[in-house]
This record gives structure tokens, sequence and C-alpha cells, in this order.
């Protein structure tokens, strides 16, 4: 197995991207989808890990860092789902020009990064398959997760919240930013990812979804992945017990065992 690292150009602009190629020439090949902001950070290992297996059992793997994260050009507030959604076809035609002999490509995301690689394949007739890892489903509900993260700031801080959501979202829409764990989110991004909807987006995709809904206790199933099988037979839901590594907790995850194994099993691939 070869790890190459290494920029594409996308309208003269850098994203960063890491290629882990097999020994032998693939058929295969998977493009993995980050989460936003700090979920990126927490995740990072994990992500890496699951690139190194799936080149260890004969798939090339194309990672990379959507614009305005990581490694990547521009900053934060100047990239949005749109630009996230275009970084993706930009890996999926360079992964296919790394590898001539791919026959087949597939995208494994998590949490917005699954958002992202859902709305990228829907759009296009050359993704065989896509692994989404505890997906946004309700964009709006997500942003106004992500909203809350500032609240919890300001009490942290003040003690009180002296900017409510509302307040928030007003000056979002008079073209300020929101600070969200040190990242800059701006209008656009909150805009476009409120308007995404899993379901209404996965109804224009023709291939096989594996959606996990990762939980680290017994939990039942959230209604509205439950409900994505309604679709098309082609899709399956499945519960995993796994820490969430994409935030802090108290144990630093290196891999997580039991989204590679039921990936690798979605994807077609012997472990």
């Amino acid at each position: 197995m070869r790890e190459d690292y290494f920029y594409l150009n996308q309208n003269d602009e850098h994203v960063f991207a890491g290629h882990y190629r097999p020994d032998s020439p693939a058929s295969r090949a998977v493009v993995l989808c980050h989460p936003l902001g700090e979920e990126k950070l927490w995740a990072h290992r994990v992500l890496v890990s699951f690139a190194r297996e799936l080149a260890a059992s004969g798939v090339s793997v194309l990672r990379i860092d959507f614009r305005g994260e990581g490694d990547s050009d521009r900053e934060f507030e100047e990239s949005d789902l749109e630009t996230r959604i275009a970084d993706t076809n930009l890996a999926i035609d360079a992964v296919r020009s790394l590898n001539p002999g791919v026959k087949e490509v597939s995208l494994v995301g998590l949490r917005l990064g699954a958002a992202v690689a859902a709305a990228a394949a829907a759009r296009r007739t050359d993704v065989a398959g896509l692994v989404l890892w505890d997906p946004v489903t309700d964009g709006a509900a997500y942003m106004q997760a992500v909203l809350r993260l500032n609240l919890m700031y300001q009490m942290a801080l003040h003690r009180k919240v002296i900017e409510n959501r509302d307040a928030l979202v007003a000056r979002l829409r008079e073209g300020q930013t929101v600070n969200i764990e040190g990242y800059e989110l701006a209008e656009r991004l909150f805009r476009q990812v409120s308007d995404f909807n899993l379901q209404t987006v996965l109804a224009q995709f023709s291939g096989q979804v594996l959606a996990m809904q990762i939980n680290q206790d017994e939990a039942p199933m959230r209604p509205e992945l439950a409900s994505l099988t309604e679709i098309s037979p082609l899709f399956r839901v499945e519960l995993v017990k796994e820490q969430p590594f994409w935030r802090e907790i108290k144990a630093f995850c290196q891999r997580s065992p039991e989204l590679s194994r039921l990936s690798m099993q979605a994807l077609g691939i012997d472990a």
C-alpha cells in the first residue's frame, strides 16, 4: 500500500488530497467526505485509518480537505455546501484519472460529509454506491444545533446568552459571520445546509445506499433514517454501536472497527 499527498486544482484553487493505493492496480475506488469544522479534526484519525484499511484490501482511496478547511485554499467563511459538492466531484474525477483501471467509484461520508456525498452522487450517473456514517438528514435542524454551540460559548463566557439564535440568524442575513468553535460561519453555508433534506436528495440517486446511525448506547432508529428504506429497495439502514469519535470524548479513537466492517461489507470488499 502506498500513500501520496498532493493538491488538486479547482479553478486555480488548491484542494488538498491524500491518495491511498493498493500494491496492485485497483478496479474499485472510494472518495471520503469529511464532516464540518471541529468534527473533521476529531474524526481525522478514524478516516485515515479507514482509508488505509480500504487500500490494504485492494481499493484505491482519495481523501480530500474541502476548500475552507484543512490544508485546502479559502477561508472557512468563503466556502459553502456547493463548494464542498464541487470538490467531491473533482475528487471523483481525480480518483478515476489516477487509477485508469477503476470501474466503480463509491462515496463514504461522515455527518455533513455524508450529506455532501449524497448531494454529489445525486447529480452524477457514475457513482455506484454511498455509505453514510451518521448522516445529516435535516439540514435546518443541523444548522440550529450548530448555532447552539455559539450559545453554549456565550454561556461559558458571559454566564448568559447575549444573542439568541434568532439574533444570530439575523446577523448572518446581514452579511456578518457567527463564530462556531473558532470557525466563522457565513450566510451561504447556513442557508444552503438549512435547505438540505437527505430523503429528497436520495430520491434522485439510483445506486446502493447504506446509512448508519451511530450510538454509544442502545437507541431506537431515528424515524427520518428509517424512512430512507421506503425510497428504494437498494437502500439499507443499520444501527451501529460505536463511540461518537467526531466529538471530544474521553477515549481517543484511532479506528472504528464496526463501522469499517459494515462499510466494507456494503461496498462488497473482502476485509
